[in-house]
């Protein structure tokens, strides 16, 4: 047999390969077979072991950052392991470390002699390095922690003081031990590897016991030696196990097919793909799935199964045997159903990681190759009637690109790439291959083409169920990034869509998909960031939630309370006077609580201006005369918000009691943003016409608007008042907050209005909800730097300030969205 791998070789028997399922009678091929394909690396990097080298670095780093706000947790939990066990019989403690003890050093000794009889000394060999490497490395970081170089708080949490010493941070033995079993592996004995990961925790509980090591300590432990032996393995790589051309061609002869010829073809994200020729003239396309491809994307996957809801979700993460199953099951059932598909001819385990699928080819061009002459409306009509056999049958394909659909020499549509479909599809899921399949042809045929035909096939009602679906998150990525290229392209199926079913309005809001949106990630990662370093400040200060209360001022508190209410007044007077007509008060009131709860959910300023915007056009509003009521009173707070920060700086400054800092020096700071911002937006064009788009629909109308209000003096007095009203409060309100936990802080009403201002602007330009996060850590630097305040004064005042301005706000700011709802107001 003739193999061709970059050059030319020849194998003359056929002998069974390693890792390949051994049959009942061994296959013996014929003498002369071609097998081209190109030549493989005798080891490889392998994508799972950079990805778990990340995964534990970073759950490092997680365990660091957690264990120094709560230092004081795991020494509590320490102790009380500690006095716990020690009600145990000594005789068992002792027996039970002692068993322990052997297992951890016998195992690792047996399993390296397994693999030696095995002939995979290479593996020993990569295991010992491995271990080494742990050992040096644990070694030279316990000199660096408990030398004076290293922080304080590293020591502190990776230790665990004693009466007379203190233990040594990481545990040197346990972190080889851990090393090496890694590198060697258990092969599919799970029993053993249960046993063994056993021993090792219940000598590390052992080791915590003594008072020989800290909990901190083993947890890094346990991940610097996993970490230290996925970075070697994949810096190494390990031994090229990949099925090959000739591991595909036995596994042809074992289902019958007789190949004489076998071509490597390439690579997709996923699989490898062969062609080979039978004895009887056939061509075959041989589709070859691994472990190894599956996990490249791996990230992104999981990123979608986190972030959609289960209809949307395509397939497994890293199940080989799921992913083999369902092609195969979808390929059966389309044949059945009689939609065309390539015949599958073999399905073969090649391994315990890999499997490959036979298809007969079928001679033809993908739709994305075609030329605009051959994209005629009978080839569109077929493709929407393929659609409607496999809705009539009720499955899904889930992957409706332009690449998986092929067209032959006699025009006739072939469905590709199964791998993704589903069998008793629901409705949601059918409608869902709609939406796609309008969104990949539109992109060669055009929306008004695509949809035309596709309500002749399949009906006006069944496009308008669609309309729904018709959202970028439910396309392939090829796809998405294409109909981005596209301008407005779903926009204007929509438009074709109404057009023949106007009824379909009612339906026309998109299904929520998504699970989580990218904003609400970004909200949650910024809430926690910004909770750790509260904690860690208390922390560090050793100030706990007892002292906080125990000297806190009461009546501060109640005007913190008060400032707070009064936001809400001052947001409604700036509503009502910018509006000519009159508006309730009470509901009015209650619409400004009500946003307190959907901007938590929307960047800030952002979710209040749509909410407001709403209320008035069900008052009877019209749509552009309220965006440009809300539009004016956003541009008329922007200019007193630099207006108040100046004021207020001057004024700080040249009071007797602040913090003094130079004025000039902040209100240049702040114009210079601004203007540094509005340059890169003006000079950068993606940035320009993104800008335009979502000011232009607020800021057209506010010319007149503003001439319409100054000629009403009362009504201008309300909208001016309660622009600046709405400042001072929420600056007595940060202000009231600092005096509740120091009542003789050296800070000005003056100095923490600039404070607030400040970072109120920089939680606006950070486009998070409610500026969470980046708001906590803008007013507690300030407040440090700004105005001279202690950290465990500043953060726990920015606390209250924020749990009372932000996060409490939203219990009845729900109850106020739900009733305003109710009431047909919003």
């Amino acid at each position: 047999m003739s193999v061709h791998r970059g050059g030319s070789a020849t194998r003359d028997s056929a002998k069974p390969v390693s890792g390949v399922p051994k049959p009942m009678q061994p296959v013996m091929l014929p003498a002369q077979i071609t097998v081209d394909e190109p030549p493989e690396p005798r080891r490889i990097r392998r994508p799972p072991d950079l990805m778990r080298l990340l995964f534990e670095t970073g759950l490092i780093a997680v365990v660091l950052l957690l264990a120094v706000p709560g230092a004081s947790t795991t020494t509590g939990l320490e102790t009380d392991i500690h006095n716990s066990i020690t009600l145990a019989p000594q005789l068992f403690l002792s027996t039970i470390t002692l068993l322990t003890n052997i297992a951890t050093a016998v195992i690792p000794v047996g399993l390296a002699i397994e693999r030696l009889y095995r002939h995979e000394g290479r593996r020993v060999a990569d295991g010992v390095i491995a271990a080494a490497i742990a050992y040096l490395g644990t070694s030279l970081l316990n000199l660096w922690i408990d030398s004076n170089t290293s922080p304080d708080w590293l020591s502190e949490v990776l230790t665990r003081h004693l009466a007379s010493s203190t233990t040594t941070p990481l545990h040197v033995y346990i972190a080889t031990v851990i090393a090496f079993l890694t590198i060697i592996g258990f092969g599919d004995r799970p029993a053993l590897q249960t046993f063994t990961w056993s021993c090792v925790l219940t000598y590390a509980v052992a080791t915590l016991i003594n008072g020989n090591s800290a909990l901190v300590g083993l947890m890094v432990t346990f991940l610097f030696g996993r970490t230290v032996a996925f970075g070697w393995r994949y810096a190494r790589g390990v031994v090229n196990a990949r099925p090959t051309g000739y591991d595909v061609v036995t596994s042809l002869f074992d289902a019958g097919l007789e190949p004489v010829a076998c071509r490597w073809i390439g690579e997709t994200e996923d699989t490898r793909r062969y062609e080979a020729d039978t004895h009887d003239g056939r061509l075959l396309d041989v589709t070859v799935l691994d472990r190894d491809r599956q996990a490249v994307g791996l990230v992104y996957r999981l990123y979608r199964r986190i972030r959609l809801r289960g209809p949307a979700q395509r397939r497994n993460l890293l199940s080989l045997r799921r992913a083999v199953d369902q092609e195969a099951l979808m390929s059966y059932a389309l044949r059945d159903a009689g939609i065309r598909t390539p015949r599958l001819v073999a399905v073969r385990e090649l391994s315990a990681d890999a499997a490959v699928l036979a298809y007969e080819r079928v001679e033809g061009r993908s739709l994305e190759k075609l030329t605009p002459d051959e994209l005629t409306d009978e080839l569109l009509t077929r493709i929407w009637q393929l659609q409607q056999q496999m809705q009539l049958h009720q499955v899904a394909h889930r992957r409706f690109a332009l690449d998986s659909l092929l067209v032959d020499r006699d025009g006739q549509v072939w469905l590709l790439d199964l791998r993704n479909g589903e069998i008793a599809a629901s409705a949601l899921q059918t409608r869902l291959d709609t939406a796609e399949l309008m969104a990949t042809l539109a992109l060669r045929y055009g929306p008004e083409r695509t949809v035309r035909i596709g309500a002749q096939v399949l009906g006006a009602d069944a496009m308008g169920a669609a309309l729904p679906m018709l959202q970028p998150v439910v396309l392939t990525r090829t796809t998405r990034t294409a109909v981005r290229k596209s301008k407005d392209l779903l926009q204007r199926i929509r438009e074709q869509i109404l057009a023949y079913q106007p009824q379909a309005t009612w339906v026309a809001e998109p299904v929520k998909l998504e699970r989580l949106r990218p904003r609400t990630l970004l909200t949650v990662a910024a809430g926690l960031v910004a909770a750790y370093l509260v904690l860690y400040q208390l922390a560090s200060s050793n100030l706990s939630l007892s002292k906080i209360l125990a000297t806190a001022s009461p009546w501060w508190a109640m005007v913190a309370v008060f400032a707070s209410v009064m936001t809400y007044v001052a947001a409604g007077m700036v509503l009502t006077g910018f509006i000519p007509e009159r508006l309730p008060v009470v509901r009015n009131f209650l619409v400004q609580v009500a946003a307190g709860f959907v901007s938590i959910v929307a960047p800030a300023a952002v979710g209040g201006v749509a909410l407001n915007t709403r209320y008035l056009q069900k008052q009877g509003i019209g749509t552009g005369p309220a965006v440009s009521a809300v539009g004016a009173s956003q541009a008329v707070g922007f200019i007193m918000h630099i207006a108040l920060i100046a004021a207020f700086s001057f004024i700080a400054n040249t009071g007797t009691g602040g913090h003094s800092f130079a004025p000039s020096t902040v209100v240049i700071a702040i114009l210079l943003a601004i203007g540094v911002i509005a340059m890169v937006t003006i000079g950068v064009k993606p940035l320009r016409k993104y800008a335009v788009a979502r000011l232009k629909p607020f800021f057209e109308g506010t010319l007149p608007r503003l001439l319409d209000v100054a000629q009403n003096p009362r009504k201008l007095s309300i909208g001016l008042g309660g622009t600046i009203l709405l400042s001072l409060m929420n600056a007595l309100c940060l202000w009231a907050s600092v005096l509740t936990i120091s009542p003789h802080a050296n800070i000005s009403y003056a100095t923490t209005a600039v404070v607030f201002l400040t970072a109120q602007a920089i939680g606006s330009v950070i486009p998070v909800p409610s500026g969470i996060g980046t708001v906590e850590l803008a007013m507690a630097g300030a407040l440090t730097s700004i105005g001279g305040l202690p950290a465990l004064v500043g953060t726990p005042a920015v606390f209250i300030f924020r749990l009372l301005r932000t996060y409490l706000p939203v219990i009845p700011g729900y109850f106020a969205f739900t009733h305003l709802q109710r009431k047909g107001a919003l």
